[in-house]
């Protein structure tokens, strides 16, 4: 197997690591609030986006300078057609009432204005410091199972993906050997897509599988976002965790049986249905 490779465009470890007032609409510079806020009205935004099934554009700024400004027209441009998609909330980082996100998203010391973009289900899609595009924040969307397998990663875990082709085939065998291992059960989360599906294509092309493809894939994903491998349906649960290994993404005992079973030079490569191809970062 070539070396792992990160399975979307910007690195996840930026986003597992990252009030207010709420903008009017998708445009308004973010004015300074009073320091008597109590409660940050950003939050609230964030929790009735997520209700309404929307995406929340965070923006945190120091001061309504330049840049806040710029940074702000753009998210009114790239979401002028989106209001069913998206809502747009401010936070002034030096207010009391806000270090609640401040700390959440840790930007006390980032670099302003920094927009966060956070999925209905708390998932951050993107994190934009200074500068943002219309394309940049417009590929902050994601699929219905990629927003699922970001939010499983900025939590830890593995995601084990299952992809199903037209062919209709079985359950991946090593699917129901990893929910019931003790070391995987709770450090794994399992989600399945079609491949035709066509809500699913960028995170389709994002694994680098084709969406007409006949065969069941099952494809590994670790944190940051690293996708380990991508296998057929008969591969098992030992040759999934072996390649975990090697990538270095199973666990710190250096006494697992994994580890120890991991491919060396001299012994083949587990079976994979493709080799992933690294990506730039």
């Amino acid at each position: 197997m070539s070396a792992p490779s990160r399975f979307i465009g910007y690195t996840l470890a930026g986003l597992m690591t990252l009030g207010a007032t709420t903008l009017a609409n998708a445009g308004e510079t973010p004015a300074t609030a009073p320091a008597s806020v109590a409660a940050s009205k950003a939050q609230q935004t964030i929790d009735k986006a997520a209700e309404e099934g929307k995406y929340t554009f965070l923006l945190f700024f120091k001061q309504n300078d330049e840049a806040t400004k710029a940074m702000a027209a753009t998210i009114k441009a790239g979401l002028a057609d989106k209001a069913e998609q998206a809502v747009v909330a401010s936070a002034q980082v030096g207010l009391p009432a806000e270090q609640a996100l401040v700390t959440k998203y840790d930007v006390s010391r980032a670099p302003m204005p920094m927009t966060v973009v956070i999925a209905p289900n708390g998932a951050m899609t993107g994190i934009f410091s200074q500068k943002l595009t219309v394309e940049a924040l417009n590929d902050a969307f994601v699929t219905p199972t990629m927003m699922v397998a970001m939010k499983s990663l900025q939590a830890g875990k593995l995601v084990l993906v299952t992809v199903q082709g037209s062919a209709k085939g079985a359950a991946p065998a090593a699917l129901k050997d990893f929910q019931s291992d003790p070391h995987f059960k709770d450090r794994l989360v399992t989600v399945s897509m079609q491949a035709a599906d066509p809500k699913e294509g960028k995170f389709l092309g994002q694994m680098q599988l084709d969406p007409k493809t006949k065969s069941t894939h099952t494809v590994l994903l670790a944190p940051p976002g690293v996708l380990v491998g991508k296998f057929d349906s008969i591969a098992s649960k030992d040759e999934i965790a072996a390649a975990l290994a090697k990538a270095g993404k199973c666990c710190d005992d250096p006494n697992c049986k994994h580890h120890q079973a991991a491919p060396t030079s001299t012994n083949p490569p587990p079976r994979t249905a493709t080799k992933p191809a690294p990506t730039s970062r």
